[in-house]
């Protein structure tokens, strides 16, 4: 479990440069696509395209633009985070809400959660001296 984090951790902090080279070679590899096949659709040279995918060039926007057009990837796509496939389908206003839920503290967070009722909060958690249903005979009544 602690690799796990470490992984995610090591993804989340990558520069969006990082995570767009890292995405789009792995897009290549799942398309069967090498960095000559890359450079023919695009009319680069081979040497381009490796310097953008290594990091030995800025990849600027353009250029970005262009690679995901190659390998039928949206530039969103190329810069999210992995793992957080569900931000896609978020609004912006929602994922703002998500941001300040990381800025939190976890008292913060947990109280939030509360109010939104996606937690039970300590008022509405059952309690050790609640009452509890009899069972077996019912009582008498005079």
């Amino acid at each position: 479990m602690e690799d796990l984090a470490s992984t995610v951790q090591g993804f989340m902090a990558d520069s969006p440069s990082e995570r767009a080279r890292r995405r789009l070679t792995d897009e290549m590899k799942k398309q069967h696509l090498s960095q000559r096949d890359l450079a023919g659709l695009l009319n680069w040279s081979q040497s381009k395209v490796s310097k953008l995918l290594k990091g030995r060039s800025d990849l600027g926007v353009d250029d970005l633009f262009e690679l995901c057009f190659a390998v039928s990837l949206s530039p969103l796509e190329a810069l999210r985070d992995r793992g957080l496939e569900f931000y896609a389908e978020m609004t912006p206003t929602e994922l703002r809400v998500l941001e300040q839920l990381r800025a939190m503290s976890q008292a913060e967070r947990d109280a939030f959660l509360v109010l939104l009722r996606a937690r039970v909060g300590p008022s509405e958690a059952p309690s050790a001296t609640a009452r509890r249903p009899i069972l077996g005979k019912p009582r008498r009544r005079d």
